[in-house]
């Protein structure tokens, strides 16, 4: 789960690479934490969809159960929906690869 906004720098930062991810096969799920909808849509249709689903949270409610305090944020969560590892920051190659990764393969 990648928590994104529009007005969040660094979460434009991360975007191509979550795109890269996406194309490689890897499951993003995205929500869109405190922002208009109309400018979210337009940035996925302007700079492409790596979310296979999107959720909106407007109000920041979801995200307060989550423990969220900013974006990006990025979540491992299992099949059975238990929040596997925390992830505060953008994700790059550098932390895919450090990081992420083998986090995401013992997962499968």
């Amino acid at each position: 789960l990648n928590v994104w906004a529009t007005w969040c720098p660094t979460c434009y930062g991360e975007h191509t690479y979550l795109k890269q991810l996406a194309g490689q096969g890897i499951p993003i799920v995205g929500m869109n934490y405190k922002d208009e909808r109309d400018k979210a849509i337009k940035w996925l249709a302007e700079l492409g969809n790596p979310y296979q689903v999107n959720l909106y949270d407007p109000d920041g409610m979801l995200g307060l159960d989550l423990g969220v305090y900013g974006a990006p944020e990025t979540f491992f969560i299992d099949s059975q929906g238990i929040i596997r590892y925390r992830h505060v920051g953008d994700v790059n190659p550098e932390v895919w690869a450090s990081t992420l990764k083998p986090i995401f393969d013992a997962m499968k």
